[in-house]
């Protein structure tokens, strides 16, 4: 009788697919904060920089980071002369109206990255 035996290396293959998601990560990153930030309130831009600043895009962490943020997040009416799309929980709104596309850009990047 034969046999045909296959070993796999699990923990080559755990690299693989980690390697291929870290270097998918800041891509995706920087996509999510540009539409999180199309629908961000805006004044005189402070708050869309400071995302820029202080966001980690290799961990996928994104962070609007001034005296004000959190405020503004939850409370009041956004002002819609400088930014019409401006909205409270710009996020949230980002995320309801965006969430397929950042699904299919993740895809993509994480199928190219375990292609190398």
């Amino acid at each position: 009788m034969s046999k045909v035996k296959i070993i796999m290396d699990r923990n080559r293959i755990k690299a693989r697919v980690k390697n291929a998601w870290e270097e998918s990560m800041p891509e995706l990153s920087m996509q999510v904060l540009k539409d999180c930030n199309y629908y961000c309130r805006q004044d005189q831009g402070g708050l869309k920089k400071s995302a820029k600043i202080h966001s980690d895009y290799q961990k996928g962490q994104l962070v609007w980071s001034t005296e004000y943020a959190r405020k503004v997040y939850f409370t009041g009416t956004p002002a819609r002369d400088i930014n019409q799309n401006a909205s409270l929980m710009w996020c949230k709104v980002a995320k309801d109206r965006h969430l397929d596309e950042w699904g299919e850009i993740a895809q993509k990047l994480f199928i190219k990255g375990m292609g190398k």
